[in-house]
């Protein structure tokens, strides 16, 4: 009976301040439902399964390389002989298996479909706990005709019926097999770095007619894994990798005579679990989960809770100060101060009860659109510790907002307020309040700035002249298969006649699309041995007309010369031809040429062929082409050079002219006509260029939003403050009115009042943006300058001001309009 009548009082109050009461519960709630929101986001970026075995003990080997005057890469592959390298020197490691992603055609009767299957080693069981549901699995490791197929894959191509003992029939490209499905194991749950739907026993002399790929010492092809014996620390393997690199490695190409392999190389091991957040380079299967992220937005949802938490306080100690003459005139009634205490406090506790509910709410209505916009599915648990930490959240700004109320206006004695008609705000607690909003706008500010330079620079990204034109390109995909080369020159020759096309090429390299080929030349005043390692790719015949990319100097390769370069058995035969090459801006200065024109006609050599050989190819410089951005402006432009291959490579590039879907719809037709057995990849330029910055533009958005909550949040409590500031200060507003102070006047007065603290928490925000967005940006080779965020903070501070003053204004010119004959009857 006593809590039901503590509730109604509690709720009766509420009701007599309605506007307070919707103010402070919105604000709480919206603040409640943008952390809840963020903290899901985060427990999704942050998650991952328990699919290995021992995770402390899993760890994945890792390489970079750091070649002077090409930059740092690294990679999450190794090269296909580091497990067997690393297994003898370092007896610790107990077991060890690689994951080759190759992407293979798979014939089922007469279906032709493109998948991804894992080449793995028979120890991979040992490590990760796969989840078999029919088969042998062990057994189904050791022989090198059987496939392991994933539920999802099994439900594709044998739907309904038992695939175990099935045959699909894979073709690598270099080799063609029919395999039998000897095991059926679960999905791997979606949030695992570890990728695999389909896995077929590596064997290595089945690909011995692609000996780059598994024999050359680094050539990243393979994720590759190992377990240890226990009580053996992984800093121990770590700390010898340089010394076996060096004695167990093949000679690194790129080094110089006077160079070891740990000069230029570094091979270290990541915990299986660290990968999702900590792991960087080329090659990751998965998209990984992003530190920074998790970091930028957890620090977005203090930002926001705490301007929640400062509007309900401020509301509710600057409503409470109001309660002066009703404690004392509830104290000469009998009331002790305990019941006043547990009023307060009850109060309190039923605003942030409503809020917290509305705010569960609202994340239920938001989280599809979250959910759809990071492509993931993510759902509030109510039985989780994250809800908890909510609920604790919630009721301990409930609870600390009812403490001033609660102790210091309970301890009033009636005698001294009733007579003194006292309204229980004092001085300090006056600063105190605009102090808080100081922080409140503070973040708010912080928050504008975060988000308008994470704009700025994916706009200065999407509009910067990237060298070439995106527009019109298509680009299709995997074209190094051995059926394509066949038939390669019809291909070509077919896609130049289809209406609409203006230009056709082939690449070893597309935008978005890295090929980390690296080889070693001298110029012509180097003496033999003395190399240079540079970036080289391949292209074919007007490659550069193709993506109108203009020369500096020169020409580009003609079908009509020349151009193409001398076979290494031709070279050791003493046949070989000089052959061409183009150069970009780049890579003139490393080359010591003084300018674009000066390169032409040089002469450079390439070496080639085993250590022993000394064996040179050489070419003659026909062009020079500027530096032109096919990746990410978070890397620098490296020095390339490109030969002509125009009979190979994975990428065509087509220009057109004409309409996107009806040109797609002809080129695709043409390629089910001529490689009916070969699925169609392709991709529009635009397109991965724009991908390249997808973290970067969810990121914006979601910063946006969040950002656009908190300023209304705080606008929700300067709006409240303004009208208690206002209804506090009436009848002084009559008494200016009647001494002839216009409403403007009136107006302009508690306008700047509440401008002092927005101006102060300008000058606090600014410093602290401008360090963290600077910091931020040193990401981007190619970057907006540091003086569009003095701008953006400038701007973002004019914008806080702003908004402060329309909230204010608007509450102040209502009171400021009214009668002052009712203004002087107030009280």
């Amino acid at each position: 009976m006593l809590i039901a009548n503590y509730i109604t009082s509690a709720w009766r109050n509420i009701l007599r301040h309605k506007l307070f009461s919707i103010i402070n519960i919105m604000g709480l709630a919206i603040g409640l439902a943008a952390v809840m929101l963020i903290a899901l986001y985060v427990r999704y970026e942050t998650s991952y399964d328990s699919f290995w075995k021992n995770a402390d003990n899993i760890y994945r080997m890792q390489m970079q390389s750091e070649i002077p005057g090409l930059g740092s890469y690294s990679f999450t592959n190794v090269s296909s002989q580091t497990l067997e390298t690393i297994k003898k020197a370092f007896p610790q490691i107990k077991y060890g298996s690689r994951i080759i992603k190759t992407q293979t055609i798979i014939q089922n009767n007469s279906d032709y479909t493109k998948e991804n299957i894992e080449m793995v080693d028979t120890e991979i069981s040992k490590i990760f706990d796969f989840k078999v549901i029919s088969g042998d699995l062990n057994v189904a490791l050791e022989n090198s005709n059987a496939i392991i197929l994933n539920q999802s894959m099994t439900n594709k191509y044998f739907p309904n019926t038992d695939a175990l003992g099935k045959t699909l029939t894979l073709d690598f490209n270099f080799f063609k097999q029919d395999y039998i499905v000897s095991a059926i194991i679960e999905d791997i749950p979606p949030n695992s770095q570890i990728d695999i739907s389909s896995m077929v026993l590596f064997n290595k002399n089945k690909w011995k007619e692609y000996t780059r790929r598994f024999e050359n010492w680094y050539v990243p092809v393979t994720q590759t894994y190992f377990s240890l014996n226990d009580g053996v620390n992984i800093d121990q393997i770590n700390g010898q990798m340089p010394n076996v690199l060096d004695q167990y490695f093949a000679r690194f190409s790129a080094l110089q005579p006077d160079n070891k392999n740990s000069d230029y190389l570094t091979f270290n091991s990541i915990n299986i679990q660290d990968i999702h957040l900590k792991a960087e380079g080329i090659g990751e299967p998965k998209p990984r989960g992003s530190m920074a992220n998790v970091i930028n937005f957890s620090i977005v949802a203090s930002f926001i809770l705490i301007i929640a938490s400062i509007n309900f306080m401020n509301l509710s100690t600057a409503r409470s100060t109001r309660r002066a003459k009703e404690v004392g005139i509830r104290k000469i009634a009998g009331a002790n101060r305990g019941m006043l205490i547990r009023q307060f406090l009850g109060e309190a506790v039923m605003l942030t009860t409503i809020a917290l509910l509305i705010s569960i709410c609202l994340v239920e209505v938001l989280l599809p659109f979250l959910s759809n916009f990071i492509s993931a599915e993510i759902k509030l648990n109510y039985f989780s510790w994250d809800m908890l930490k909510i609920i604790i959240i919630a009721f301990s700004v409930g609870i600390v907002s009812g403490l001033y109320p609660s102790f210091v206006l309970s301890s009033y004695r009636p005698v001294q307020v009733l007579k003194s008609n006292m309204n229980g705000e004092s001085n300090y607690a006056s600063k105190i309040r605009l102090f808080l909003v100081v922080i409140q706008f503070s973040t708010s500010i912080l928050l504008i700035v975060i988000t308008t330079v994470v704009y700025s620079q994916i706009l200065y990204t999407s509009i910067k002249d990237l060298g070439f034109k995106k527009e019109n390109l298509i680009l299709i995909e995997d074209t190094d298969n051995e059926k394509v080369l066949a038939k390669q020159k019809l291909l070509i020759g077919e896609l130049k006649r289809i209406p609409g096309i203006s230009n056709v090429t082939t690449s070893s390299f597309a935008p978005g699309r890295t090929n980390e080929i690296i080889d070693d030349f001298r110029t012509s005043e180097m003496e033999y041995g003395k190399t240079i390692s540079i970036n080289s790719d391949g292209i074919g015949y007007n490659f550069f007309k193709t993506y109108e990319i203009p020369l500096l100097a020169g020409r580009e390769f003609d079908v009509n010369r020349k151009d193409k370069q001398t076979t290494l058995e031709q070279i050791r035969s003493g046949n070989g031809e000089i052959s061409s090459i183009i150069l970009n801006r780049a890579s003139l200065q490393k080359f010591g040429f003084r300018s674009a024109e000066a390169a032409i006609g040089k002469t450079l050599f390439m070496k080639i062929g085993e250590a022993d050989e000394k064996l040179e190819r050489k070419y003659n410089i026909v062009g020079v082409v500027p530096d032109f951005h096919l990746y990410s402006l978070k890397k620098e432009i490296a020095p390339t050079v490109y030969f002509l291959m125009p009979d190979n490579g994975p990428f065509i590039s087509l220009r057109y002219n004409g309409e996107k879907s009806s040109i797609t719809r002809d080129v695709r037709n043409l390629w089910k006509q001529q490689l009916p057995e070969l699925p169609f990849t392709f991709s529009y330029v635009s397109d991965l260029v724009t991908s390249q910055y997808k973290s970067e533009f969810t990121e914006a958005v979601m910063f946006a939003a969040f950002s656009g909550l908190a300023i209304f949040i705080a606008c929700l409590g300067l709006f409240g403050l303004a009208s208690f500031t206002a209804e506090r200060r009436t009848k002084e507003i009559g008494i200016r009115k009647v001494f002839g102070a216009e409403v403007w006047q009136i107006v302009k007065l508690l306008v700047w009042q509440f401008s002092k603290p927005v101006l102060i928490a300008n000058i606090i925000a600014w410093p602290i943006a401008y360090l963290t967005m600077s910091r931020w940006l040193e990401s981007f080779v190619y970057r907006i300058d540091d003086m569009v965020i003095i701008a953006l903070c400038l701007i973002a501070g004019l914008t806080a001001l702003l908004i402060a003053w329309a909230t204010v204004a608007g509450n102040s010119y209502a009171v400021a309009r009214q009668n002052p004959i009712k203004a002087l009857r107030y009280e």
